[in-house]
C-alpha cells in the first residue's frame, strides 16, 4: 500500500511544472533524478528557457531518455569546479528554495 502511494505521490509531483526563467536556481525534485549529476538538493542555474521542449533523440525506446521533453538548458558545477551546461526536463525540477525549506521540516 505505502509503495502505490510513493508511486501515486511521484506522479503528481511530476505532473507539477514550475514555470523557471533564465537565473533561477533549481534542483532535482525528491525522487525524480534521472540524471547522474546534480545531486539532490545541489543548486543548478537555469540558462535558457526553450518556447517549445526539443525532445531527446535517443533511438531505443526502452531507454528511459527516449522522446524525454526537455524544457531547459542548466549550468552545473561537476566536481572539479568547471562548469557545465546540460539539458533537462522542468517536470523533474524545482525552485531550490523549495528543496531548501523541505529538508528543513
Amino acid at each position: 500500500m505505502e509503495d502505490l502511494k510513493r508511486l501515486r505521490d511521484l506522479a503528481e509531483s511530476y505532473m507539477q511544472i514550475h514555470q523557471f526563467k533564465s537565473g533561477d536556481l533549481v534542483t532535482w525534485k525528491p525522487g525524480l533524478r534521472n540524471r547522474v549529476m546534480p545531486e539532490y538538493g545541489e543548486p543548478i542555474v537555469v540558462v535558457e528557457v526553450y518556447d517549445e521542449p526539443i525532445y531527446d533523440q535517443t533511438s531505443d525506446s526502452s531507454s528511459s531518455y527516449f522522446r524525454e521533453p526537455l524544457h531547459l538548458r542548466c549550468l552545473v558545477v561537476d566536481k572539479d569546479g568547471d562548469a557545465l551546461i546540460f539539458h533537462f526536463d522542468a517536470a523533474r525540477l524545482m525552485p531550490y528554495g523549495d528543496y531548501r525549506s523541505s529538508v528543513a521540516n
